[in-house]
């Protein structure tokens, strides 16, 4: 007993020792230990990390394979999948239950180049991860006259949980998805449809899309958008074109942080008669359009007659970004435009409800524009950006007189705002033919070109002896 109790004073003298080797080990001096837990991070202060642009895995198609027989299939299907690929257009009948799990990806693996691939609906979903290793047209069957209603159902493809709807293979020129509905309601971190330097058309095609990643996904390449609607419930991007040449035309895209996210490629990139809208229900709703620069080879966006609406930042131009807008309007912003790469902002309108166009650097050239709503300033320019600034009419509530205006801006009564722009109703619905009602290119034409004005004077005084003479 006595030897034990000799033994524990001497066993943890041997332990306060090792701690004491272990903690200098890990911080040689007291003062840098405290310096580690009260050594404020000034880079996340100044530049706060922002989260991380998802971007999917570069997809193979030779680590799929197709045509095994399966349970239900029919005897024509071929054992080892080995089709003759010479048939100009086939027919895909979604209800059909012995048609096997695969039923599309299946029937383009015997499509000729360029071939046309039809989806009978018949009321039923396609629900199968559509895989495209040459150009193709897959288009919606039209539905004859005489069918009963539920057969006049549109073409679906709905995509399997964690699985995108249509995956396109790298370089396949000529895609083109016609009259389709495409939906992913658990996409997780794939996208809807994903495209690795190819060529993506969809022309009147619907895209329901509820995950984590992008509706749309396309890297390299070109971007096509005609007459289609895409709506995504996803906290990042609807729309990601990354090096891609865009062309977008009277589309309806909405979402919910960003609406497009766009690298414009060399080339001509261009949106127009297209809407940008960010759900009423959306909490942070970011960057209706973010434009971002390439160090060298970076193409030109021209954005003309389109509608950015609910946005917290309307148009935001990354470095290096090359943009030119014109007669487009931007309504239910924080800040109109936001821009530190090269602007060209003209004919256009802004209802903002802090700063109309914020120049944070580059270089701006800012003509004939309507801005209206806002509170702090109409065109904010900081130092060390360039900005040539001519005919903005800036609708302000108080009177003019009592502020100074910078050159270029005149200020106008609010009272005088054209009522088109205080009227947005019609941008709320997402049926198609709001496109009716046009971006601004015919209200602008109505409403006129905005010029040089005279310069505000305060009113006169009022004549002497008029206190006295109202007062009796």
């Amino acid at each position: 007993m006595k030897t034990l109790q000799r033994f524990l004073p001497a066993a943890a003298a041997a332990l306060a020792v090792a701690l004491t080797g272990t903690a200098a080990q890990a911080f040689p001096d007291a003062a840098a230990r405290v310096d580690q837990q009260v050594r404020p991070n000034f880079g996340g202060l100044i530049t706060p990390p922002l989260k991380p642009r998802w971007r999917p895995d570069r997809w193979k198609p030779d680590r799929y394979r197709w045509g095994r027989r399966q349970p239900g299939w029919n005897d024509y299907y071929p054992p080892n999948g080995d089709w003759p690929r010479d048939r100009n257009s086939v027919t895909v009948d979604c209800g059909d239950p012995y048609a096997g799990p695969t039923p599309i990806s299946d029937a383009l693996r015997s499509l000729a180049d360029n071939g046309i691939l039809y989806i009978r609906s018949r009321g039923g979903v396609c629900r199968e991860t559509v895989i495209v290793e040459y150009p193709v047209i897959i288009a919606a069957e039209g539905a004859s006259i005489f069918d009963p209603a539920p057969a006049t159902a549109p073409a679906t493809i709905s995509a399997p949980e964690g699985a995108p709807c249509i995956r396109i293979a790298e370089g396949v020129k000529g895609v083109e998805l016609r009259d389709l509905v495409l939906t992913s309601e658990k996409g997780g971190r794939t996208a809807c449809i994903e495209s690795w330097g190819g060529d993506v058309a969809l022309v009147r095609t619907t895209v329901n899309y509820w995950g984590d990643a992008a509706a749309v996904y396309a890297s390299g390449g070109k971007l096509i958008l005609r007459e289609s609607s895409i709506d995504a419930y996803t906290w990042n991007a609807a729309v990601i074109a990354e090096s891609a040449v865009v062309d977008i035309t009277r589309t309806r895209i909405t979402g919910e942080e960003t609406g497009l996210d766009i690298t414009p490629a060399t080339g001509e990139s261009r949106i127009d008669q297209a809407g940008i809208m960010a759900r009423s229900t959306s909490g942070s709703a970011g960057n209706g359009i973010l434009v971002r620069g390439l160090r060298s080879g970076s193409g030109t966006l021209s954005i003309r007659n389109a509608v950015v609406c609910g946005w917290r930042n309307g148009l935001h131009l990354d470095r290096g970004a090359q943009v030119d807008v014109s007669r487009s309007r931007f309504c239910r912003t924080t800040v109109g435009v936001v821009s530190d790469g090269q602007l060209r902002f003209t004919e256009s309108a802004i209802g903002s409800r802090d700063v109309g166009i914020y120049v944070a650097g580059g270089n701006a050239y800012i003509h004939r524009n309507r801005i209206h709503d806002w509170s702090r300033r109409a065109i904010w320019v900081e130092q060390g950006a360039t900005a040539d600034v001519e005919h903005n009419w800036v609708y302000y509530g108080g009177d003019c007189w009592r502020q100074q205006w910078e050159r270029g801006t005149y200020c106008v009564r609010a009272s005088s705002l054209p009522p088109s722009l205080r009227d947005d109703s019609v941008y709320s619905t997402s049926s198609r033919p709001w496109w009716e009602a046009d971006g601004y290119d015919r209200g602008y034409s109505r409403d006129g070109a905005p010029g040089a004005l005279a310069p505000a004077v305060p009113p006169p005084p009022p004549p002497k002896g008029w206190r006295s003479r109202s007062r009796r």
